[in-house]
């Protein structure tokens, strides 16, 4: 037959299903009145006739199933009725439904939540043309105090961007931030601007959907022009898509600008978790004295490579050009730290289809673990579906012999048990997009607070669907193939008359739980040992107490005096400590945790410096009651006070290791010291306080000097007063103090602290959420087994305690007989939990701290929690067993 021809028929018996039908019976009757016809003729009579003729053609059904059959599109109508059939018995049996889908759709959910977050956060592409071929290009150390990623000064900008012109175009972005903005002088609010070079957007290939974007004339190295590109949702948001904005001055950070153009549709900038309102040249928004220094880095680069490039000897140039920067020019004036640093050193050219994904980078590692983790749970809940459905089937023996004694086959029997389970995880998959959305919002609450709304596009779209869709087919692979073959093949071993199983077993359902609670285990350990992490961070000792302190910044407009914004800081601090409930008040620059302050050489009267000694030390602008208000403990000497300001005797303050270094046990007051660089004055040590972990939990701790001093910095305020009455506090003394003086962001100092073991916090929380649903998830999945159990031997328990078993006889049996499950779900589990441990050790010891992957205590913990569990879950059936009736146990069928 012709392919169109069978590409006709199978049309005709989709669509004209009713109309073949007929035409088939008219053909089926013709032949067989022919056959009746010619049997007449031969003599026969009418009966002998009409009976040799259905002899002779056959079984009319048969035959016509033989012809649906060769029409090759027989699946569709078999599909049709499986599903309606499926749809039938889920309706019937609607606890079963319920608890099925509810299962899943916790379990898809979770999937879909984490997935969605990391799509949006790491594999979304940016809304330009070709994004596979934008890339980073990573400036990284690999050891010492400054590892990880690090930003890049203008001149090395130039270098890369002249040694990636045979294979690409190098572009860049200074920084992604909240900045003022107002369409005159006075500022009316913040927005989210970014600072770019110039060819920002035709290296991405973004074009205008008004006036122009930057051209080459608007950088330069002696700064760039003073002109703004708009994005799309802000010119509509803000100017109603006005197309008059063009040639507008706007003021972004009190600095004006024209602005030339609105940026294409959609597109929102580098960062996928913030969305750009305003770019403008990063030349003409920073101090052109950076331009030409190599040793201010502030630049992040990415690359647009042409296809065809082989992006290892790509990143083999920008390696050598960055080698030859740092022999050159800033090996030889580095101080002994930064040359360690500085040689540990090299580039990456990381795919970058998404952007620069800052955030999400950081993330990665904890979101992919948590990935994996929900995974498991999903397989979890696939084991629990599965005992489900064995039950159920079970039940439904009866109706598979008969179907089969029918003529079915057991591959129909089989494909028509999977499309019930397939519906199940399809409508699981339905509910778990609403899950989902719900977990995603609750995912990105749980990232601390950055200064920017993170816009992350979270909405599902065809990708996340997708996704969804493969893991509801996956999850009714897992769950659903096995049992419906199972059960076709057991409907052979049945006896017709009363429906009872002749052969088979109840292994099944327990190996299924005892992998269940295989799984279960790791998931715990790994949840204790997060846990037991976040609270060594939170528990340790940082050298200050962040509680009970609320840290903000006051802003001046640009071009105040520096004498009238030290006067007016003075005057906020006074008028602050003036207030009953405020105990003290003090500012540092540029803060006293996560910056860490900047690093300066010392020079030490009576220390001799040794060759390739590191002298660096950190150093923190200070002014007085910052000690006490920050609870940093004085060991010897005193605090600063306001003698020692601007006008005062030169003093400083160090810390502990400070003095235990230089000094080893002999008095360090009195003595002397000065910072290198451009200060010539010495100043004398008047007091030593404890370390304090200014650069982050877990960094080491610096030698820390304390600079009395006047720096636009961050306030502390140690009160007992409540939030919202503080900050009435501080805002009106602030406004008292001085006219220009404006308050930003006022929080509490424990967020900063808390934000940087935020990744510790999600681990923790999560891993102990998901850890205890699939701890959830075994013990109801082994409830199930032994309910099951216990219902199907309620004849033999009658018949036990007819004959004088006690309820505890019963339940010692019952509970006996599934230890040997629990034991030897937990040993897998266990060893399990110990070779990943181990496995992944490398993997997962940045994330812990203060505790080892193969901690005894956590992994005895989890083992007894989940054992004590399982053990109430299968006491629980065994109780009822115990329970029953002897009299209406022997009449049960």
């Amino acid at each position: 037959m012709r392919l169109i021809d069978k590409a006709r028929l199978g049309w005709r018996s989709v669509f004209g299903r009713r109309r073949l039908e007929r035409e088939l019976d008219q053909e089926l009757r013709f032949h067989l009145e022919n056959q009746i016809a010619e049997n007449l003729a031969a003599g026969m009579s009418e009966a002998e006739a009409r009976r040799a003729a259905h002899r002779s053609v056959g079984g009319v059904q048969q035959i016509k199933e033989e012809c649906r059959d060769m029409r090759r599109m027989r699946w569709v109508q078999d599909l049709g009725q499986d599903v309606h059939y499926g749809l039938r018995m889920l309706r019937k049996n609607a606890g079963f439904t319920a608890a099925a889908v509810l299962t899943l759709a916790l379990g898809i959910g979770a999937n879909t939540a984490i997935f969605t977050l990391l799509h949006a956060a790491l594999w979304k592409p940016l809304a330009v043309d070709h994004p596979e071929e934008i890339f980073h290009l990573m400036r990284a150390s690999t050891s010492g105090d400054f590892a990880g990623e690090n930003s890049m000064s203008y001149p090395l900008f130039q270098q890369f961007a002249k040694a990636a012109e045979p294979w690409g175009e190098v572009f860049a972005t200074s920084h992604v931030g909240s900045k003022k903005f107002g369409l005159g002088t006075e500022p009316e609010g913040k927005i989210t601007g970014e600072n770019v070079t110039a060819n920002f957007f035709s290296a991405l290939h973004v074009r205008p959907a008004l006036g122009r974007i930057f051209g080459p004339h608007d950088d330069s190295v002696l700064g760039g022009n003073a002109v703004a590109v708009l994005s799309d949702a802000f010119w509509k948001r803000r100017f109603q898509a006005d197309p008059s904005v063009l040639g507008r001055t706007i003021y972004v950070d009190e600095a004006p600008y024209t602005v030339v153009g609105v940026a294409q549709a959609g597109f929102l900038g580098s960062e996928a978790e913030n969305s750009v309102d305003v770019w403008v040249p990063a030349t003409a928004a920073v101090d052109k004295g950076w331009l030409g220094e190599p040793n201010i880095n502030w630049l992040r680069l990415l690359a647009r490579v042409r296809p065809g490039t082989d992006t290892v000897r790509a990143q083999a140039s920008i390696e050598g050009v960055l080698r030859t920067h740092i022999t050159q020019v800033l090996m030889p004036d580095a101080a002994p730290r930064f040359k360690m640093m500085l040689a540990a050193q090299h580039m990456t050219l990381r795919p970058a289809p998404s952007g620069l994904a800052t955030t999400g980078r950081k993330y990665e590692k904890p979101l992919l673990v948590l990935l994996a983790v929900v995974g498991v749970v999903l397989l979890i809940a696939c084991g629990n579906i599965a005992n489900l459905i064995l039950a159920r089937n079970a039940t439904r023996q009866h109706e598979i012999e008969v179907r089969l004694a029918l003529g079915a086959s057991r591959g129909r029997i089989a494909r028509q048990l999977f499309t019930e389970s397939l519906m199940l995880a399809l409508a699981g998959a339905a509910c778990a997009v609403g899950v989902a959305a719900w977990m995603t919002r609750l995912l990105i609450s749980l990232l601390p607070p950055t200064g920017l709304p993170l816009a992350y596009d979270v909405r599902p779209d065809f990708t996340v669907l997708g996704f969804t869709a493969a893991v509801a087919v996956m999850t009714a692979v897992v769950f659903g193939l096995a049992p419906a073959f199972r059960a076709a093949r057991a409907g052979t071993r049945m006896n017709l008359r009363d429906g009872r199983r002749i052969t088979g077993s109840a292994w099944s359902g327990r190996l299924l739980t005892a992998g269940q609670l295989a799984l279960s285990l790791p998931l715990l350990v790994g949840a204790g040992l997060f846990l037991q992490t976040l609270r060594n961070l939170q528990t340790s000792d940082l050298g200050f107490r962040p509680e009970s302190v609320t840290s903000f910044a006051v802003d001046f407009p640009k071009g105040t005096a520096k004498e009238r914004m030290r006067a007016a800081y003075e005057e906020v601090r006074r008028r602050l400590e003036s207030h009953a409930g405020v105990a003290v008040a003090g500012y540092a620059w540029p803060g006293l945790y996560g910056n860490g302050g900047w690093s300066n050489g010392v020079v030490m009267d009576g220390h001799a410096t040794a060759p390739g000694e590191d002298n660096e030390v950190g150093a923190i602008t200070v002014s007085p009651g910052l000690f006490e208000a920050a609870g940093m403990r004085l060991l010897q000497g005193r605090y600063l006070n306001s003698k020692d300001q601007a006008g005062g005797p030169p003093v400083v303050v160090v810390n502990e290791s400070f003095a235990r270094y230089y000094f080893g046990s002999e008095p360090p007051l009195g003595r002397r010291i000065r910072l290198s660089g451009s200060e010539k004055t010495q100043r004398e040590i008047v007091g030593v306080v404890r370390d304090a972990k200014h650069y982050g939990i877990r960094a080491r701790t610096w030698r820390m000097v304390y600079v009395p001093g006047w720096q636009d910095g961050t306030f502390y305020v140690r009160a007992s007063l409540g939030a919202q009455a503080l900050r009435t506090i501080i805002r009106g003394d602030t406004a008292a103090s001085d006219k220009l003086a404006q308050v930003g962001e006022i929080h509490p100092f424990e967020e900063d602290v808390n934000g940087m073991i935020s990744q510790e916090r999600l681990m923790g929380i999560l891993s102990s959420v998901f850890g205890a649903l699939a701890c959830l998830l075994a013990s109801v999945g082994l409830y199930g087994v032994v309910a099951y159990g216990v219902s199907r031997r309620t004849n033999e328990f009658g018949i036990r305690i007819a004959l004088g078993a006690g309820q505890r006889d019963i339940r010692r049996l019952v509970v006996g007989q599934m230890a040997g499950v629990i034991t030897a779900g937990i040993a897998m589990g266990a060893v399990l939990a110990l070779v990943l441990g181990r496995a992944l050790s490398a993997t997962i010891a940045g994330m812990l701290y203060g505790i080892e992957p193969t901690d005894v205590l956590v992994f005895a913990a989890g083992a007894l929690w989940l054992g004590a569990i399982a053990l109430v879950a299968a006491f629980l059936p065994a109780r009822r067993a115990a329970r029953v009736d002897p009299m209406t146990a022997l009449r049960y069928e």
